[in-house]
């Protein structure tokens, strides 16, 4: 396992369970690269460890949080790499580490505090989409500050159809009720890409066209209504960072 205690920061750690096609990391680079972006601002040091390709998971305590990316694997496929981060979270939830889950990680936190994850009845969710704020944001570290609607990108076939036992739900939408969720105090779940911007998720508008089509929707429609930025939901992945260093950032 990793081990960070020659540094007086513990750095925030994104977790690549997955990435793109290849065309597009050609292109624009990987949902690492994108979280990374996003979260600069916050200028705290972050390290990517590729789960996917076989880096071992981090020692709990080494990090002052972690990001789980998204991938264009399913939770129910029972990977090994995905299995073993599963059961990672079982420790790291508990143990109070700051964890925010997107789109895939979203569904994986779901599932080893036990959720269940599995097709959405709805089918597919691509393109910008308006998300509503619940009330239990209110008092939430991370999402307090989000406006009653507001725009998020989206791709995905499956979704957490049944929260773990105590779990909060944070923002909903027609297609998916579990949108986003927090778990105790510190963990939090988003089925949308914060990190994406309209480049990103044109692009995978672009790679399933034929998904789209099949389930009689307009691809070239879903593109033009993308939104030129989503700047709430990425405003999250800043909050979460911030917080995430401020708890637990220093050894």
């Amino acid at each position: 396992m990793f081990n960070y205690e020659k540094n007086r920061m513990k750095p925030l750690l994104i977790l690549k369970l997955g990435a793109p096609k290849a065309d597009i990391i050609a292109r624009l680079g990987e949902y690492s690269d994108w979280i990374a972006r996003t979260i600069a601002p916050v200028q705290h040091p972050v390290r990517v460890l590729n789960i996917i390709g076989g880096e071992a998971l981090p020692a709990v305590d080494s990090a002052a949080g972690v990001i789980l990316t998204g991938s264009a694997h399913m939770v129910p496929e029972r990977q090994l790499w995905s299995e073993a981060t599963r059961v990672w979270l079982q420790q790291a939830v508990p143990a109070g580490l700051p964890v925010f889950a997107i789109c895939y990680g979203h569904q994986l936190l779901a599932d080893a505090c036990g959720g269940a994850v599995g097709d959405n009845p709805r089918g597919l969710e691509i393109g910008s989409t308006t998300i509503t704020r619940l009330p239990a944001c209110d008092n939430d570290p991370i999402f307090a500050a989000l406006p009653l609607h507001f725009t998020a990108n989206v791709t995905h076939y499956q979704s957490v159809l049944r929260l773990p036992a105590g779990a909060t739900v944070l923002a909903a939408n027609e297609h998916d009720p579990h949108q986003a969720y927090r778990i105790g105090a510190h963990a939090w779940g988003v089925q949308f890409h914060p990190e994406f911007d309209a480049a990103a998720i044109r692009a995978h508008i672009d790679g399933r066209r034929d998904a789209i089509t099949a389930i009689g929707h307009a691809p070239d429609a879903i593109r033009a209504a993308v939104r030129a930025d989503t700047p709430d939901a990425a405003a999250l992945l800043r909050r979460f960072a911030r917080y995430a260093a401020v708890r637990g950032g220093i050894i």
